[in-house]
């Protein structure tokens, strides 16, 4: 059913079919924009902010570096990509952009996400046990039977995700972990 305003928790349909017909990105693609990544980080990259934008039923994200500088090297723009069989287990991606991404039962394990933009994006079965969260947008996700087991959790945003099945024992949270709307079904926590 294709419907101009889905449920909350339920990626969009187009948002859906964009990234399941996108071309997976290669390991050497991941490689290169992993390097570029890193010096956009070494000189300052983190630490900024995101703004969302709706056009034409897709979702992008915006990013302002701090102090609104220009900065050497290049943030990681993952979105709209297919991110199956890459090394993700303790990757260094904070302050990236994962909008809208197909990621479906990979490890994350230890991964730095910190500040990163996950919005729309289909993430069921993955493991982000151990990994530091803190801050990421997982607005709107599909988060169904995943591993958030010792993550480190504050100020996440999990609004309007499907978190059914997830299990988030041992996990770090705060008051400014959201999770409104989202739905909790069998989610395991202390």
């Amino acid at each position: 059913m294709n419907r101009a305003n889905p449920h909350p928790y339920e990626v969009s349909t187009q948002v859906k079919q964009k990234v399941q017909q996108a071309p997976p990105l290669s390991r050497e693609e991941f490689l290169e924009i992993m390097a570029q990544h890193d010096l956009f980080l070494e000189h300052g990259g983190a630490g900024g902010s995101w703004q969302t934008f709706f056009i034409n039923n897709l979702i992008f994200g915006v990013y302002q570096t701090p102090g609104n500088k220009k900065i050497p090297g290049k943030q990681a723009k993952l979105g709209f990509h297919k991110l199956q069989g890459l090394p993700l287990r303790g990757v260094s991606l904070p302050y990236a952009d994962c909008a809208a991404i197909l990621s479906e039962g990979q490890n994350w394990e230890g991964a730095d996400l910190e500040g990163s933009l996950f919005i729309d994006s289909i993430l069921q079965g993955s493991s982000f046990r151990g990994a530091d969260l803190w801050g990421v947008d997982f607005s709107r996700s599909d988060l169904q039977n995943c591993d958030f087991r010792e993550a480190r959790l504050q100020k996440v945003d999990f609004q309007d995700c499907n978190l059914s099945g997830s299990d988030f024992r041992g996990a770090v949270l705060d008051a400014n972990t959201q999770f409104k709307d989202a739905i909790l079904d069998q989610v395991r926590m202390d």
